[in-house]
């Protein structure tokens, strides 16, 4: 017998049951492995966005994704619904939180409702681009809001937007606004300049349309005295801006626009959001949330808003834009 070394009937006895217990230990350490979650391919990220027929901010969310390392395909997964039926989007937002998504995007403030209101009791987080959220319900303030949300809001312009155009158009003290409520927007902007006008003792002739044929009755029936077509956010409206243009250029007076920058269209200027830019802002914060950030901890914010002028168009109805009008544009049109 080697000194130190148990005698060869004590191997004997001792080998089964530590056979035994290397054997459940390997059983158990299978089981483990196997209970682990898989690595994940990417994110999977749920975007809703109920007018996907406009360039807004959910188009510049996806569009800028890329710069921040996301690409599709590779180690980012949407689940895209495109749809405007409120049911339907409730629908797929719940789907959306059933497969885990890791991210919620929403482009209006009804998406933003339903998805906010599926997400609830998980900890998907959401990013949204809408007109107001504190006015909507959505958030109880820009900074201290809590919940698992935040975003870019884009209110703000229509104030700013009246004032441009008493610059360039001093005599106009009826202004005509063709409106469709076919967005939240549409309503909240249309108070905005209400009451931005009665503060400039300007009036307000509007005109409330839900079809291309009323919007061309009420073109027709345009106040004499209206000294510009005031455009706020619609589908409506914003889809059949050929024809509002038409009935300006026969009245020859401008056609400006609030909401988004769109100056390139034949208005002759446009004051708003920037959607290229809106998307930066709301995939910069998807981003932050991404790597860890709580949506409590960042402070929604406002789209920043540009000045576009479209001098041809102003040039056309004989319209001069003061010089210190045109140093501070953002974008011109020669």
């Amino acid at each position: 017998m080697i000194r130190g070394y148990p005698p060869m009937n004590a191997w004997k006895s001792v080998l089964p049951p530590l056979l035994l217990i290397v054997v459940n230990l390997l059983f158990v350490l299978t089981i483990v492995s196997s209970c682990k979650p898989q690595a994940k391919n990417g994110y999977l990220i749920g975007y809703i966005n109920p007018n996907p027929e406009e360039t807004e901010g959910a188009q510049g969310f996806l569009r800028n994704m890329p710069a921040f390392g996301y690409i599709e395909g590779k180690n980012v997964t949407y689940i895209k619904f495109e749809k405007r039926d409120h049911k339907e989007i409730e629908a797929a937002a719940k789907d959306m939180v059933a497969k885990k998504a890791d991210l919620i995007f929403t482009m209006t403030t009804p998406a933003a409702k339903l998805a906010k209101k599926a997400v609830e009791g998980t900890k998907i987080p959401i990013v949204f681009v809408m007109y107001d959220a504190i006015e909507s319900g959505v958030v109880e303030s820009m900074v201290k809001h809590g919940g698992n949300i935040t975003g870019v809001q884009l209110t703000g312009s229509t104030r700013k937007a009246l004032d441009w155009l008493l610059a360039i158009s001093p005599r106009a003290r009826n202004i005509f606004v063709p409106v469709c409520f076919d967005t939240g927007a549409a309503r909240h902007s249309l108070e905005d300049l209400k009451k931005a006008a009665a503060h400039a003792g300007l009036k307000v002739t509007v005109s409330e349309v839900d079809t291309l044929e009323k919007l061309r009755k009420s073109l027709s029936a345009m106040p004499a005295d209206a000294g510009a077509v005031f455009i706020l956010h619609s589908w409506l409206i914003g889809s059949n801006m050929e024809t509002i243009l038409d009935s300006a250029k026969k009245r020859n007076i401008p056609v400006i626009s609030a909401g988004h920058v769109n100056f390139d269209g034949g208005v002759v200027f446009s004051y708003g959001p920037l959607d290229d830019r809106t998307g930066m802002q709301a995939a910069r914060l998807a981003h932050g949330i991404l790597k860890g950030a709580s949506p409590r901890d960042l402070p929604v914010e406002t789209s920043d808003f540009y000045l576009g002028i479209n001098l041809k168009s102003a040039n056309a109805l004989g319209v001069k834009i003061p010089d210190d009008v045109l140093q501070q544009a953002d974008y011109i049109i020669r």
